[in-house]
Parts: C-alpha cells; sequence; structure tokens
C-alpha cells in the first residue's frame, strides 16, 4: 500500500467523521432546544449524553456548548463542515467569536493552528479587563413592595461575569423545578422564581432539614386511603399539601405531626425520620451524587426513603439513596419507581413501567413503586 493510498483513506475517514460530527452536533442542539431529554427523566442536555453514551462531564457539556455555538454562528458550522476548520480550531473559536465579529474572525481562524488560536482566545478576555472592571462599579440591586405587599418587586443589573454566573446558577436550579399542577401564566419565570428563593433562602446541601408543621388526617401519614377519599394535609400557615408531598418532605426533615381522624385532633407528636449525621454521611460516601442516571448532581440532595417510613421502612443504608429535588419529587409525585436496592443495583422506571438506561439501570420489570 502507498502514502497516497493511506493518506487519502485518513482523509476520507477525517471528512465522514467531520460530517458525522456536524449531524451529532445539531441533533444535541435540537435536544437542548426542545428539552427532549425529559422524556427521559432528565434534567439536562449533558446528563442525557452522559447516560446514553457513557462520556465523561466534561465532554458532554463540551459538546452541548458547541452545538448551542454553532446555532448563532452558521458561518464558522459551515468552516468546519467543508473542512476549512479543524475541531480544535472550532473549539477555540467558539469561545469568543459572535455573530458581530464572526464574519470578520473566521478567515484568520481558518489559518491559525489551534495553539495560536487559543492564545487569541486568552488574549481577547484580557482586553475585555478594563470594561469588566468598570460594569462592575455600576451593579445594583433594588427591592421594593407594592401598596397592598402582595409583590415584591425586584430591580437590577449585574454586570457580565457575575450576570453570567447569576444566570447560569438560576438557570441550572430552574430545571430541576418541577411545577405544581393547574396553569401557569408564566412557566419559564415561574421555575426562574422558584429558583431565585431556593438559592437565596437555603444554606447549601449541608443545612439541617426545616421542622414542618403538618396537620394532617391519619391516613396521609399512613398512606392508608382505600376508599380514594382525598385526605386533609396542611402546614401550620394553611399551605395545602397533597399526600405524596408531604410523604417526600418527610423523607429527610422533621416533622411535628398534628393528626387529625374525622376532623377531631388524635393527638400531636414529633414523628421524626431526620437521617442522622454519621448515617447521612455513609450515604453520601456510598452514592457520591444523585443517583438517578446521569444526573451526577452533587448538592440539594435528599436521603429517600425507598420504602416509606410510614409503611414500614426502616431508617438505614439499606433503604436510604441520594436523590436531587427533581428526582426526589419525581419518585414521590410524578409516580416514578425503583426496583433492586439502594447498596446494589438500583433501578428507576417511569410511570408506564420503562427502565430508564444507563449505568447500572438495566431494564427490568418495575417492581417496587416510590412510597
Amino acid at each position: 500500500m502507498s502514502f497516497e493510498r493511506v493518506s487519502s483513506k485518513i482523509d476520507g475517514a477525517m471528512a465522514a467523521a467531520t460530517a458525522a460530527t456536524v449531524e451529532m452536533l445539531d441533533a444535541v442542539a435540537e435536544m437542548d432546544e426542545g428539552r427532549w431529554y425529559e422524556w427521559d427523566g432528565h434534567t439536562s442536555t449533558s446528563g442525557w449524553l452522559m447516560t446514553r453514551y457513557y462520556v465523561a462531564e466534561g465532554t458532554a457539556r463540551e459538546w452541548v456548548r458547541l452545538a448551542r455555538a454553532l446555532r448563532e454562528l452558521p458561518l464558522t458550522r459551515e468552516a468546519y463542515a467543508s473542512g476549512r476548520l479543524s475541531y480544535d480550531q472550532l473549539r477555540h473559536l467558539t469561545r469568543f467569536a459572535r455573530p458581530a465579529t464572526e464574519g470578520a474572525w473566521l478567515p484568520r481562524a481558518c489559518r491559525m493552528e489551534p495553539n495560536r488560536l487559543w492564545v487569541e482566545a486568552r488574549r481577547q478576555e484580557r482586553l475585555r479587563r478594563a470594561e469588566v472592571e468598570e460594569d462592575h462599579r455600576a451593579r445594583h440591586l433594588w427591592m421594593g413592595w407594592d401598596e397592598e405587599r402582595r409583590f415584591l418587586r425586584i430591580h437590577g443589573e449585574l454586570p457580565g461575569a457575575q450576570g453570567e454566573a447569576f444566570q447560569a446558577a438560576v438557570q441550572h436550579r430552574a430545571k430541576e423545578i418541577r411545577l405544581e399542577a393547574g396553569p401557569v401564566y408564566d412557566p419559564k419565570g415561574a421555575r426562574q422564581a422558584d429558583a431565585v428563593l431556593e438559592l437565596v433562602s437555603g444554606a447549601g446541601q449541608k443545612a439541617a432539614p426545616a421542622t414542618l408543621v403538618v396537620h394532617a388526617d391519619a391516613a396521609v401519614v399512613t398512606g392508608a386511603s382505600p376508599d380514594g377519599t382525598l385526605r386533609m394535609a396542611e402546614t401550620a400557615s394553611g399551605v395545602q399539601l397533597c399526600e405524596e408531598t408531604v410523604r417526600r418532605l418527610s423523607c429527610d426533615a422533621r416533622i411535628e405531626w398534628h393528626v387529625r381522624r374525622e376532623g377531631r385532633l388524635l393527638g400531636i407528636g414529633a414523628e421524626g425520620r431526620k437521617v442522622p449525621g454519621w448515617m447521612m454521611r455513609a450515604v453520601e460516601h456510598r452514592d457520591r451524587s444523585c443517583r438517578f442516571p446521569g444526573c451526577g448532581r452533587t448538592m440539594y440532595l435528599h436521603a429517600h426513603h425507598v420504602v416509606h417510613w410510614a409503611r414500614g421502612g426502616r431508617t438505614e443504608l439499606s433503604n436510604l439513596v441520594l436523590l436531587c429535588t427533581a428526582h426526589h419529587r419525581a419518585l414521590h409525585e410524578g409516580g416514578w419507581g425503583t426496583s433492586g436496592r439502594p447498596d446494589g443495583r438500583l433501578r428507576f422506571h417511569d410511570p408506564t413501567g420503562r427502565a430508564v438506561v444507563g449505568p447500572g439501570a438495566a431494564r427490568a420489570s418495575p417492581s417496587t413503586r416510590a412510597a
């Protein structure tokens, strides 16, 4: 075999690989924009990619970043698809090129080696430092109530770095928010409002679980509602709670129960199922992150009783699993279920019984519904 034939084969393979990469990134963008990853129980495109293709988190995030960038940089996409830009050139160029500057930068980028393009990307960052310092001085936040004190109005401006960090934190958190049933005027805005409230009011994943005061029918606590009657459950301030919400909150909260039957108060007491600190540390060491396939979140995690304590489940390692807020809600209010063991192979099933495929989650028939 001659040099020409070998090099020609590599040329053909590289062209095919580039075409396949463009097609893949276009599909990733569609997955991201349409939020199709939610169909499989995931809260981000990168999490779905990690689970389905066994790629590292950094690889999955880079694919998503490139897919989003190429949606805004059509000339750059065409240059890469035609082979005028290499993958490494593409990665560096998309870190600083914008729609307004793409036309000027693209011809130069095509002629620059990847390492020089990386240096240029760093230089562009330095040129913006003076502007960033000036913008930082202009940051502000205003808050004020309306006349009836029904709504707190908030207005402010954050400079680039702070604004991007704030937006990323809110949007990342908002992906985990599941709205209550019923009409919402602005679902996206509602999720972001809830996300901001959680971020500013929470002290982080190490915060002690809140004491939840619940006035509930005895059947809500035990889950025994054979006649299908809707049972009463509300907080001390009168906020109505559905039965599954009460059981989710009671997974790792300290509960003060005001238990009633047929309107009569049966008793008041503390039914604490808070996971002891030593046990929570053992669960965290074992699970490391949310156990839902491909999630990987390490903050705002909950110790979920696979078999709820009100139905006989014990607060012990073999019955506890770490879940993020979104997947904790999914198992309680969302109709999802589990099979297997928290300290072994654990599978997650959607409301139809379909098992999520991923590391440690092979397809199987559902055998245990979360309580």
